[in-house]
């Protein structure tokens, strides 16, 4: 027995890293690239949002900082992987702890593979250091702590500062934070009692966010960081492009806690005494989260991370039901649940193709990994160290690579062509930094906007004027000096 309860954690966490694995030779995706580059510029003396244009809350930014402080002499992408790693690892350990609270522990172990393949699978975190995979830890640990008998001040500002956390590294945790919050303090006592919880609460809340936009502050960074967190992401929601192919992927994956989710839910509804605060909480934090991702009009596959396990707890229990209703005595429930049984099995099926498939889509990111590998190494040895490098695209993971300074606030190309930020007057700045002190080394990548390369055959580009300008600069001041397929490497001649 003994030898189980060390075994379970360990095995999860190991499987956790499997899922994870290939960030570890695949590098990080655009968003974890930006997270990582905030860290070793926040640890430069920079600020983020001032020095740094992200439209993510600050919370990955700080995170990343401090693995790298603690963790100096590892590469900084490989600290945000190990962060992943106990993030996901321990939010694994917590969720099945619960599991087991309604389940066998077979059942519960189960379950939590499945859970990981889910939410920590490549296709869904892309090899990790996303904001999802880091928020997903306070939340469960909230929802562990919500399912508790005690209800204490001190358990009650314990959850307000879990909630706090998870917000603070994704807008995507707003949603389930509300929903656990409300389900927090609505533990009856009278109003005295609802007073000291939603006091406890909010307190515990408050001092995170308070310090974090105290340093801000600061910093100079409070201005940048509205413009970014809420202009910027009210113009980028309004310019979001329907994906509708990334919809149909979501449903195809999660297809296998379909039934059993339902079953659980119409279970619910006709006898809901016979169900906890868990049980509410999820299926509170499943609709709250859906609605939120359907009203922000696009999807991601890492937005599933943050839905996998309390889809999975409901799954869980609609499971044990429809086992025990096929093991019952009356014969005449016997061939409708089978047949719920077998309908089960085939979704997993269909998910299970969904991942596979995934991952053999994904195969080409392994030789895109090499021509970045080999832009960065050429700018390594061909500039000074002192150069500062612009990269005109969405591979902010080429200033990591290269050890060379951003030479601007923007490492990646979305804020420079986001209808209703202003994008022409962000290019034209642009222009203007550049006339007074160039960079010294520009790399064209793939970008909203090709630089000096021509559109691709029936693709619709950004036409700003500003674009002319700065083409005609770049031609004027610039050499190309090396080409590795989807990387242009432009030097700055000698007079410029």
């Amino acid at each position: 027995m003994r030898a189980g309860r060390v075994a379970r954690p360990i095995s999860l966490v190991a499987f956790a890293a499997l899922m994870l694995s290939p960030g570890l030779w695949l590098g990080p995706s655009l968003d974890a690239a930006v997270f990582v580059l905030a860290g070793v510029r926040i640890r430069d003396g920079y600020m983020p949002y001032k020095d740094l244009w992200d439209h993510k809350p600050p919370g990955s930014y700080l995170l990343n900082a401090l693995g790298q402080t603690v963790l100096p002499w590892l590469d900084s992408w490989i600290v945000s992987w190990l962060a992943t790693l106990v993030f996901t690892g321990a939010a694994i350990v917590i969720f099945e702890g619960l599991l087991r609270r309604r389940l066998a522990p077979t059942s519960a172990f189960l379950w939590s593979l499945a859970c990981l393949v889910l939410m920590a699978s490549y296709p869904v975190t892309l090899g990790g250091g996303l904001t999802e995979s880091f928020a997903i830890l306070p939340l469960v640990a909230a929802l562990w702590a919500v399912g508790g008998a005690e209800s204490s001040l001190r358990v009650s500002a314990s959850i307000g500062c879990l909630l706090s956390v998870a917000c603070l590294l994704t807008l995507q945790a707003l949603p389930v934070a509300v929903v656990l919050f409300v389900t927090a303090v609505s533990r009856g006592g009278g109003p005295a009692a609802l007073l000291r919880r939603v006091g406890g609460a909010v307190g515990g809340g408050a001092v995170l966010p308070l310090a974090t936009a105290a340093w801000l502050a600061a910093g100079g960074a409070m201005g940048n960081a509205v413009d970014q967190l809420v202009t910027y992401n009210a113009a980028y929601r309004n310019a979001a492009v329907e994906a509708s192919d990334l919809v149909v992927v979501a449903l195809l994956l999660l297809v296998c806690l379909a039934i059993p989710v339902a079953v659980t839910i119409v279970r619910m509804v006709r006898s809901p005494r016979a169900f906890d605060r868990i049980d509410w909480s999820c299926l509170a934090w499943v609709v709250a989260y859906v609605a939120y991702v359907g009203y922000q009009g696009r999807i991601y596959l890492h937005y599933v991370i943050l839905v996998v396990p309390p889809a999975i707890w409901l799954a869980g229990s609609g499971m044990a039901w429809l086992m025990t209703r096929a093991n019952a005595p009356d014969r005449r429930l016997r061939p409708a649940t089978i047949g719920l049984l077998v309908a089960v099995v085939c979704g997993f099926a269909v998910s299970a193709v969904t991942v596979v498939g995934l991952y053999t889509a994904l195969g080409r990111i392994g030789s895109d990994r090499t021509k970045m590998t080999n832009t960065a190494a050429w700018i390594e040895s061909h500039t000074p160290a002192w150069a500062r490098l612009f990269v005109w695209g969405h591979d902010p993971d080429l200033y990591l690579l290269s050890d060379r300074s951003p030479y601007d606030r923007y490492v990646y190309d979305f804020p420079l062509f986001t209808g209703g930020y202003a994008p022409a007057d962000h290019l034209a700045a642009l222009l203007a930094d550049w006339t007074a002190s160039p960079p010294q080394v520009i790399v064209e990548s793939t970008a909203a906007a090709p630089l000096l390369r021509a559109p691709e055959a029936g693709v619709d580009v950004p036409s700003y004027p500003v674009l002319g300008s700065i083409r005609d600069f770049v031609r004027s001041h610039y050499r190309l000096a090396a080409a590795f397929d989807d990387y242009d490497v432009y030097v700055l001649t000698v007079g410029s």
